[in-house]
C-alpha cells in the first residue's frame, strides 16, 4: 500500500511524520515516489504565518487532485487551529490536530484493514519511540513539546498547547538506539529545548545533556533552536564536548527595545548581546543563526534600522527573515497591521540581502580549516558547524556511503545570488 507525506514547517513536524511513518511502514506501507500515485496522502501543518497557511491549502488541493480517489488526512499545528477550514476543502478525508496526530497511523490503519486496530502502548505527544530517520540521514528527536511563553505575535501555544516534556530515561534510550543504528546525527527538537522539565518540575535540560553528551560515541548532537535566556556558561560549557555541534539557533526577533517589549519578549537587546558575545567568546567559530520578524505594527524605519544594525555587529551566520503577519487569537491582533505588505516586503529583501553578505563573510572565516561532515542522501556534505557544499574529488566521492562521517577542509565558497552559497571541499587525509 502506498502513502505519501508532505511535511511542512519545523523539525518536530517532520520528527513526528517519522514517527507515523514508521508505524505503517512496519504493516506493510511504503513511501511512493513523486510521480507515483498513492492511496493515503497526509499533510503534515505549520501555521507560523498567513504565508503558511496559504501554502497548507494549496499542497491539500494539490493532493488532492493530482491522486484522484486517495483518502487525504491533515494534520499538525494548522489542523489543531483550524480544523473547520480544513474539512471545508473537498476531498479531504479526515482532520487531526496535533494532540490527535500519533493515533493518526492506526486510524489509517483500520480504514485499511476495514477494522479496529488497537496501539500497543498508551499514546502521548512522545509515542513515536524507536524511529529512525525516513529519506534524510540525520535523526530528529522530539524531548519536548507546547510553550508557556506568551509572546504577542505567536500563535503556536494554542497549536501545540502548554510544555510537556519527555520522559527523561526514554530520551536516553532512544539516543543508545540512534547510536546503535548508526545514526550520525542526531537533532533535539522542541518548541521550547531549554524550558525541559524533570519530573519533579525542575529545569533538566543542562541535566539532560550532560547524560545525553556520556552516552555518545559515535552520534554528534545539535540543537535545533534555543531561546535567549536558556544561552548561558551552563550550556556553552557543554558545548565545548567534541560530539556536540559547533551551532546554535537563538531568535532574536527585533533588535530594538520597544519591539521586543510590544513582542512581549523577555529580554532585551543589552541582554542578547551580552549571551551572544559570551557563546562567541567560549566557542570560537560558532556558527550563529537566528530568526527576525519585520513589519511589526509599532515597527517604524527606526527600530528596523536598529534591528539591522545589531545583526551586522553580532556577526550572525544566517538569518530566517519573516514578514509579521496577523495570528487570530494573539494580543498583536489588536494591534492591526498598518505597516503595507510592500514595505515589509522590501524590509525581508533587505535582510535577506544582509544575510547572504553575513554567510559569506563567516564562511570566508573558515577557508583552509578541516571539520567534520556527514554526506547526506542529496551527494552534500553538513559540517559540524552546519556548513554545506560537495567535494571536488568526485572521483573519492563515489567511494563513500551516505550517513558516513568525513573530515573534510574548506577549500573554497562558491557565493550565489540572493541566497547562502556552497563550500567545495576536500578530503582531509
Amino acid at each position: 500500500m502506498k502513502i505519501k507525506f508532505h511535511t511542512l514547517g519545523c523539525r518536530l513536524n517532520f520528527f513526528e511524520t517519522d514517527g507515523m511513518y514508521s508505524v505503517l511502514k512496519d504493516k506493510g506501507f511504503s513511501l511512493a515516489e513523486a510521480e507515483e500515485k498513492a492511496q493515503y496522502i497526509v499533510v503534515n501543518t505549520c501555521t507560523v504565518t498567513n504565508k503558511a497557511d496559504v501554502k497548507n491549502r494549496n499542497i491539500i488541493r494539490n493532493a488532492i487532485r493530482t491522486n484522484p480517489g486517495a483518502k487525504v488526512y491533515v494534520t499538525g499545528c494548522y489542523a489543531e487551529t483550524d480544523k473547520e477550514v480544513l474539512l471545508n476543502i473537498p476531498g479531504v478525508f479526515g482532520v487531526f490536530g496535533n494532540t490527535e496526530k500519533s493515533s493518526l497511523p492506526y486510524k489509517i490503519l483500520e480504514d485499511f484493514e476495514g477494522k479496529e486496530v488497537y496501539p500497543t502502548k498508551e499514546l502521548d505527544r512522545f509515542s513515536y519511540s524507536d524511529v529512525l530517520p525516513e529519506g534524510h540521514t540525520r535523526a530528529y528527536l522530539k524531548i519536548q513539546d507546547g510553550c508557556n511563553r506568551k509572546c504577542s505575535y505567536c500563535k503556536i501555544p494554542a497549536a501545540r498547547g502548554l510544555g510537556v516534556s519527555r520522559n527523561y530515561n526514554d530520551i536516553l534510550d532512544q539516543v543508545r538506539y540512534l547510536q546503535d543504528n548508526g545514526v550520525g546525527e542526531i537533532q533535539l527538537t522542541g518548541v521550547n529545548l531549554g524550558w525541559y522539565r524533570l519530573e519533579n518540575g525542575e529545569k533538566g535540560f543542562l541535566n539532560l545533556l550532560e547524560d545525553i553528551l556520556k552516552i555518545l560515541e559515535y552520534s554528534r548532537i545539535r540543537l535545533s533552536s534555543i531561546e535567549p535566556p536558556d544561552v548561558g556558561s551552563g550550556l556553552l560549557d557543554l558545548m565545548k564536548h567534541p560530539r556536540f555541534c559547533k551551532f546554535l539557533h537563538i531568535p532574536i526577533q527585533s533588535g530594538s527595545r520597544k519591539i521586543l517589549k510590544d513582542m512581549r519578549r523577555t529580554y532585551h537587546p543589552d541582554a542578547f548581546r551580552t549571551r551572544i558575545e559570551l557563546a562567541k567568546e567560549k566557542l570560537p567559530g560558532l556558527f550563529l543563526g537566528t530568526d527576525v520578524i519585520v513589519g511589526f505594527p509599532s515597527e517604524t524605519e527606526v527600530e528596523f534600522n536598529e534591528t539591522k544594525q545589531l545583526l551586522i555587529e553580532l556577526g550572525f551566520a544566517k538569518l530566517h527573515v519573516f514578514p509579521y503577519s496577523v495570528r487570530k487569537g494573539t494580543t498583536a491582533e489588536s494591534f492591526g497591521d498598518p505597516i503595507p505588505g510592500d514595505e515589509k516586503k522590501r524590509r525581508v529583501l533587505n535582510l535577506m540581502a544582509l544575510s547572504s553578505e553575513l554567510h559569506k563573510k563567516y564562511s570566508e572565516s573558515v577557508i583552509g580549516k578541516t571539520y567534520e561532515a556527514i554526506l547526506e542522501s542529496d551527494g552534500r556534505f553538513v559540517t559540524d558547524n552546519y556548513l554545506k557544499g560537495k567535494l571536488a574529488d568526485s572521483f573519492r566521492f563515489d567511494t563513500l556511503q551516505t550517513g558516513q562521517f568525513v573530515d573534510v577542509r574548506c577549500v573554497e565558497y562558491k557565493p550565489a545570488k540572493d541566497k547562502e552559497g556552497e563550500f567545495v571541499f576536500g578530503l582531509s587525509l
